[in-house]
């Protein structure tokens, strides 16, 4: 019953972190519950052989097919960088150069932020890049 709540609690953090890589080691749990309790295993060796042999292997071979999956189809990072590239957006929090502090509001939700520059609360910025949940910004002239 152990590795079968480990590979539940594994599954339900990778909803959590990022990299898709968690999600297997619960592959690994469930699988070595499902091994433990058919065969009836009680040598916890043999259960930890089990669990990591088993989340390496469908780790190694099926997270490409996993990951393509569950990314869905994309419609291509172009169509999304047009999104934001060249749009306007209000700082809500000052952004201070090499600061994870800085923060804008675009489109009704509020995004980190990053300029090469000091840009105060309030002031109106132009989106020159996105970088994954990042805003690069400047300053309108």
């Amino acid at each position: 019953m152990i590795w079968f709540i480990a590979g539940i609690f594994f599954l339900l953090t990778e909803i959590l972190l990022p990299g898709f890589i968690i999600f297997f080691f619960g592959i690994g749990g469930l699988v070595t519950s499902l091994f433990t309790y058919i065969f009836n295993i009680d040598s916890i060796i043999v259960q930890i052989l089990i669990f990591i042999s088993s989340s390496v292997l469908s780790l190694v071979f099926l997270r490409n097919t996993f990951s393509k999956l569950f990314r869905g189809k994309v419609s291509g990072d172009k169509v999304l960088e047009d999104e934001f590239v060249g749009k306007r957006a209000v700082v809500i929090h000052e952004i201070i150069p090499d600061s994870l502090s800085g923060k804008v509001e675009f489109n009704g939700t509020n995004w980190e932020a990053k300029s090469d520059s000091f840009i105060d609360k309030g002031t109106v910025v132009e989106i020159i890049e996105r970088k994954d949940l990042k805003l690069i910004v400047k300053p309108l002239e």
